[in-house]
């Protein structure tokens, strides 16, 4: 369970910008394919031009080791998505003001209970680390601070998609890596 956690990027509630529709309102949540690609068109220049400064967090991961802007994308769009529902879990944990120690054994506990003595010994506990909690925590607060309803699953990852995109300067391929990116996300949270 906690694997996707601990491999999630970083993530970062500082940029809500969302295009217009024709009609003047603002886009927030994409439903149908028109309202898709419309977004996704957006999006691609708007992340190539924009400036969106990267949190700690995201600087200290994009130094811990060498990353394409692909490989960037990647990430924001893998883990996050498998991580939806343990993310809805320790959300909920953090609003109950519980501390670490004790989300580590009930996880523990739930795991021993959910897999058979085959798959313990195969696969193993993955516990959240307490850095990772404490990360977690932080940007369930920073989310919760800005009293923002967003629906678009790039908002968090904004900075470190910007980052990537502002590398990229065929158009095309900028909106291929954000159509894949919206793709690989609905993919692996639909798991």
């Amino acid at each position: 369970m906690s694997f996707f956690l601990t491999d999630m990027p970083p993530r970062s509630f500082v940029d809500f910008t969302v295009p217009q529709r024709a009609d003047g309102t603002p886009l927030l949540s994409a439903h149908g394919e028109l309202d898709y690609s419309a977004y996704v068109a957006w999006l691609d220049d708007y992340l190539h031009t924009a400036s969106i400064p990267l949190s700690e967090d995201q600087k200290n991961w994009l130094e811990s080791k060498p990353r394409t802007p692909e490989q960037v994308i990647f990430d924001c769009s893998d883990s996050p998505g498998y991580a939806i529902w343990d993310l809805d879990h320790i959300n909920t944990w953090f609003e109950s003001g519980d501390t670490h120690e004790h989300y580590d054994a009930e996880m523990r506990q739930l795991w021993l209970e959910s897999n058979s003595p085959e798959d313990r010994e195969e696969f193993g506990f993955e516990e959240v680390s307490r850095v990772t909690f404490d990360r977690l925590k932080r940007e369930w607060q920073q989310e919760k601070a800005t009293g923002v309803t967003w629906r678009h699953a790039d908002i968090p990852y904004r900075p470190l998609l910007n980052w990537a995109l502002r590398q990229i300067l065929d158009h095309k391929r900028r909106r291929e890596e954000m159509d894949w990116f919206f793709g690989n996300y609905d993919d692996n949270a639909s798991k």
